[in-house]
């Protein structure tokens, strides 16, 4: 028959089972945020890529209007 466990062994094992668990919140937060910061990063880098598309179409749209030639498809 096991016999049950001493009150220092219980407190012993929830305390390692308290650890273990603020262990786990703890990596989990720093996962988020790591996440976190990326999303950030990859939301800035699409502004910077859409404000330098929108440029380079403004531009050649500016050649293409006020260049004085015809361009014609065919």
């Amino acid at each position: 028959m096991a016999s049950e466990p001493t009150r220092s062994e219980q407190v012993v094992a929830g305390y390692k089972q308290r650890k273990l668990g603020l262990s786990a919140l703890r990596r989990i937060h720093e996962l988020t945020q790591e996440f976190e910061e990326e999303r950030a990063f990859d939301w800035r880098m699409a502004r910077i890529g859409l404000l330098l598309t929108v440029a380079l179409m403004s531009v050649s749209l500016y050649f293409f209007v006020f260049s004085g030639e015809r361009i014609t498809l065919g």
